[in-house]
């Protein structure tokens, strides 16, 4: 015979999908009122399976598809698969959240049309498509940790940019980028296919600011070599902007 506290376990279980699968898709807003920076709007379906407009600030990320997996609440976690789409970028991805942490892993493809409306402010243009393979992002409360890992592949191409009042153009080849956690926040290093040596590192400090690296041998290879004593791999110019 099942004792009262097994009865309420499992009645707490059946309860919790009932409201997972019949709440409307716009309770999701419950959670998100919560986030400053994103809003979920013109929702469809329910908690369990549903649809909205994702933004994130002020910009438009695109439409967000959800599904929710039921079961998984028995075993004391949500277990969501999720998917981002727009016309000129796409995410495919999982989401786990438990007591004491969550974890999000994705896969993702940035065209160059998204990728030129970050960088057209600073006057730089390219071609190619961006990869981003098993970025996994894991959040542990009880230690107060964060961490993140991925892999990233830009396929190359034409990239167009000014430079004390010149302009310029080069074909720069394929790219790949390893993301991970630093003391401080995310670490982005940038290498070529056929070399080793660090072309940029990009980093993004807890307080929101991003600062982009430049080493010696990146210099090089977009024709403005930098004439220092410094190894190839030295950072040899920073940007720093606020970013979050």
């Amino acid at each position: 015979m099942l004792k009262s506290r097994q009865l309420f376990f499992l009645g707490l279980v059946f309860f919790l999908s009932f409201l997972v699968i019949f709440l409307p898709a716009s309770s999701i807003r419950l959670v998100t009122n919560g986030l400053p920076a994103i809003d979920v709007s013109t929702t469809e379906g329910s908690v369990w399976n549903g649809s909205g407009r994702l933004h994130v600030s002020t910009f438009y990320a695109g439409s967000l598809r959800w599904s929710v997996d039921p079961f998984q609440l028995a075993l004391g976690k949500l277990a969501i698969e999720w998917v981002l789409e727009d016309q000129t970028h796409s995410f495919d991805g999982t989401a786990t959240i438990r007591f004491g942490g969550m974890a999000v892993s994705f896969d993702g493809l940035i065209d160059a049309e998204t990728i030129n409306r970050i960088l057209g402010p600073y006057e730089m243009f390219l071609t190619g498509a961006l990869h981003l393979n098993s970025v996994e992002a894991t959040v542990d409360r009880n230690e107060s940790q964060v961490n993140i890992r991925g892999d990233m592949r830009w396929d190359g191409g034409t990239v167009r940019y000014r430079m004390s009042n010149q302009r310029f153009v080069r074909e720069l080849p394929a790219l790949l980028g390893e993301l991970q956690m630093m003391e401080g926040g995310p670490l982005m290093t940038v290498r070529s296919e056929t070399d080793d040596t660090p072309l940029l590192k990009a980093r993004l400090d807890n307080d929101g600011w991003i600062h982009i690296g430049i080493t010696k041998r990146f210099t090089h290879l977009i024709g403005q070599p930098w004439r220092g004593d410094e190894s190839d791999g030295a950072i040899v110019m920073e940007v720093s902007e606020k970013l979050l």
